[in-house]
């Protein structure tokens, strides 16, 4: 999937850093830029994005009032990733609704926390996945899916109703981008916990179970690695 962003940032050697940083990731597209508050709004009601990256302070106005005309405007808010210089800003970010604060110049390694958190935080809300493969894109919501594999840098997707889906995806970016309930328990797996069956942390041992799926691998093992995210995930979140 596409996602779309803007971008609302008066300073122009921040704007090209920004922009620059986001060069790299090929899912996002930009949909405009703004140098004041009254036209990021604008832009922001025209173009409809996923994400704002705004800035704190647009000469003398305040980015958190973009927020607010923006939510009295429109039924439903884009996610908002902040930038500034500034860190005492930080805190009132956190509080208004805001997904990510990002110092400037921006840090790649930052930029690729913010847009995977987007991506959970997206995913969590639409209930589904947009899967590309040589025959094109798919989507697939995410309580079809019963596990996930590895298969060297590249993954299999075991669905309910039996068939599986090759992606070119790895693993690691699998799990980056879904939300609970998947969890990965190792190496090679990523499981939708709401199949859970049984957790035996003595044996490291999962077994996931679908009452109308009976010829699918239903025990899968769990690496030490990721033990203890399983028991706090199962036994304690969950109160198995």
């Amino acid at each position: 999937m596409k996602y779309s962003y803007i971008i609302v940032e008066d300073n122009p050697g921040a704007l090209k850093n920004l922009q620059s940083a986001l060069k790299s990731f090929t899912d996002f597209r930009e949909n405009g830029v703004e140098n004041t508050m009254t036209g990021g709004v604008s832009l922001a009601l025209k173009s409809r994005p996923h994400i704002i990256f705004l800035d704190v302070q647009l000469g003398e106005e305040n980015g958190f009032d973009l927020i607010k005309e923006v939510r009295q405007f429109s039924t439903e808010l884009p996610f908002i990733i902040m930038t500034t210089d500034f860190d005492k800003y930080a805190k009132k970010a956190v509080n208004s609704d805001v997904l990510y604060f990002l110092d400037k110049p921006i840090d790649p390694d930052e930029l690729v926390i913010a847009l995977h958190k987007f991506e959970k935080k997206f995913l969590e809300l639409r209930n589904h996945i947009t899967i590309k493969n040589s025959e094109g894109h798919y989507f697939m919501q995410l309580e079809e899916i019963l596990y996930i594999k590895s298969n060297d840098n590249c993954c299999q997707i075991y669905k309910q109703d039996g068939s599986r889906m090759f992606v070119t995806k790895t693993l690691k970016q699998m799990d980056s981008i879904l939300p609970l309930p998947f969890l990965r328990i190792h190496k090679s797996y990523i499981v939708n916990t709401q199949f859970v069956h049984m957790l035996n942390t003595r044996k490291k041992r999962l077994q996931l179970k679908f009452a109308d799926l009976a010829d699918f691998q239903t025990v899968f093992p769990i690496s030490d690695l990721y033990m203890e995210k399983v028991k706090q995930t199962l036994l304690v979140e969950n109160r198995i």
